[in-house]
């Protein structure tokens, strides 16, 4: 058996154990022949992972209002629902097609939740997983989880341990920590994902929309506790933003040193307290107080001469947060 199938096998079990009411009506299952008859239709390749979700239900129409949201915080897509509003999407104006893209791939959409999304992106030949993407109500698209498996698996978990639970109304409910807990364990390399995502789109499109998108993606992660160790990724990405900031005409200096405070890059950071701009020096003060970059008060303190009130305040809040956190 998969570690898909067995995720869901897992949370099946659960559910008839402990609320077999939020899983009764979930639709039976697809055969492989359904399943490939209808994904022939779309224009782009699925991964494996898909399929097997589906040969293991079918879920519910779009139109249905399900209230069986047991792909916390969602409820299943029927996969002619879901192919049909990807559809929708590939084909829509170009406007509308590029902002339900992930790195330029496009997206099928597996679970919903009002109008907000969980999506899976286009594979390449033979791939077997994809990342499973966010798509907010606002189509702000970020990472969730590293693949469907990972997602599954962390929702199994999370079931088993009170992770997720049902309350007293029937609403499924978080604990945050044993949420994180099993998070962790299975999107531990969600990271890399982000950073690989921003150097493959960031030489076509080095906007500051490009740079939030990182941000979005590493703020997410980091909530859970998942560490971004050194590597090569990291180096590039950092470097490349650096390079962001000498750049004179670039003006979202203040976008980067988010970036580089998720990404934890302390000397970075105390490079961008010389920056020209008074946005870029006070948010890399306060960013190396946030971070605990204790290496790094003597470089923050001696902006206390600088010139401008909003760098002044900064350091104080930094050097405030270096002082509380000893």
């Amino acid at each position: 058996m998969s570690d898909i199938k067995d995720a869901l096998t897992r949370i099946h079990y659960w559910f008839q154990e402990n609320h077999p009411a939020k899983i009764a009506s979930l639709a039976s299952g697809l055969t492989p022949l359904e399943i490939d008859n209808v994904l022939s239709t779309l224009s782009f390749q699925v991964s494996q992972e898909v399929r097997e979700i589906y040969e293991w239900s079918n879920g519910y129409p779009m139109d249905s209002c399900a209230d069986d949201w047991i792909f916390y915080p969602m409820f299943l897509l029927s996969l002619d629902s879901a192919v049909s509003e990807a559809k929708t999407w590939v084909e829509e104006h170009e406007e509308i097609a590029l902002m339900y893209k992930y790195a330029g791939k496009p997206v099928l959409p597996v679970c919903m939740s009002d109008i907000e999304f969980l999506a899976v992106v286009a594979t390449d030949d033979e791939q077997t997983t994809s990342p499973v993407i966010h798509i907010s109500e606002i189509v702000e698209i970020s990472l969730r989880y590293s693949n469907l498996t990972a997602m599954l698996l962390t929702l199994a978990e999370s079931y088993e341990t009170g992770g997720l639970f049902i309350d007293g109304k029937g609403y499924i409910e978080k604990d945050e920590k044993k949420y994180a807990d099993a998070y962790r364990k299975y999107n531990s390399k969600i990271t890399d994902l982000a950073l690989e995502r921003f150097l493959k789109i960031f030489p076509e499109d080095s906007s500051w929309q490009t740079v939030q998108l990182l941000h979005n993606d590493l703020y997410m992660s980091n909530s859970y506790g998942i560490e971004i160790p050194p590597n090569n990724l990291k180096n590039k990405v950092v470097n490349t933003l650096l390079n962001l900031l000498q750049d004179e005409k670039y003006d979202s200096g203040f976008s980067v040193v988010l970036v580089l405070e998720e990404l934890r890059a302390v000397d970075a950071l105390i490079q961008g307290l010389q920056h020209p701009s008074k946005w870029v020096r006070s948010r890399s003060a306060f960013a190396l107080g946030k971070i605990k970059a204790f290496e790094a008060v003597e470089f923050v303190s001696q902006l206390l001469e600088d010139p401008d009130p909003v760098v002044k305040e900064a350091v104080k809040e930094a050097l405030d947060m270096f002082r509380n956190q000893r």
